[in-house]
């Protein structure tokens, strides 16, 4: 069998579904097949972030991605711009390089480079950015699934100290690691939701 390779958001999205929603996702990445730009709605956002704090840019550098995007994107983007500046302002903020990093479990292997890697007001951290708009319990769930799969992941350097970390770009609100993304109960419901991803992926 073939390896299933597929990024952090694709599974973490698949962990949130259940029953016949499931398949209806796997189906979904499977046709989707491999990464196209057109596919990413957020990328330019994703990219100008990095950008902005490789090259320590003033924070407005993202008000220039603003006027790129395509005129369905400008709400969306003008919104998140704002409560990230808002997020960055009265924080000493400075780049580091986050290296690449994966998990594997069974067929799966999940993509789970880190976006940022930040230092904030001396504290290092390993950042995934998150875009999507769920309920309280929703967020609280996947976010927990996005630290644990990062916690537990291969990564190409250690970066020493740094903090695993989910900012919720839209709320402006970061979610650092906790003792309980490291517990072994937390892993073992991860490696059974990729063992099930794996069963409809070679059923369908």
């Amino acid at each position: 069998m073939n390896e299933i390779n597929i990024s952090l958001t694709q599974f973490i999205d698949f962990t949130l579904k259940q029953g016949a929603s499931k398949v209806a996702e796997v189906r979904k990445i499977k046709e989707q097949g491999e990464y196209h730009p057109a596919f990413d709605y957020w990328r330019e956002l994703r990219e100008a972030i990095k950008e902005l704090h490789e090259n320590e840019y003033s924070l407005d550098f993202l008000d220039h991605v603003i006027d790129k995007v395509h005129d369905k994107k400008k709400i969306n983007y003008t919104d998140t711009v704002k409560q990230y500046k808002k997020f960055c302002k009265k924080k000493k903020i400075e780049w580091f390089e986050p290296g690449k990093a994966f998990w594997s479990s069974g067929e799966i292997t999940v993509r789970s480079t880190p976006e940022l890697g930040l230092i904030i007001d001396g504290n290092p951290h390993l950042i995934k950015l998150y875009f999507k708009e769920k309920s309280e319990n929703m967020e609280k769930r996947s976010t927990s699934n996005i630290l644990t799969l990062m916690a537990q992941s291969e990564r190409s350097h250690e970066v020493k100290d740094a903090v695993h970390s989910v900012l919720n770009i839209k709320k402006g609100t970061l979610y650092p690691s906790s003792n309980e993304n490291y517990s072994n109960d937390r892993l073992i419901s991860l490696e059974a939701e990729a063992t099930h991803f794996a069963y409809i992926w070679n059923k369908i």
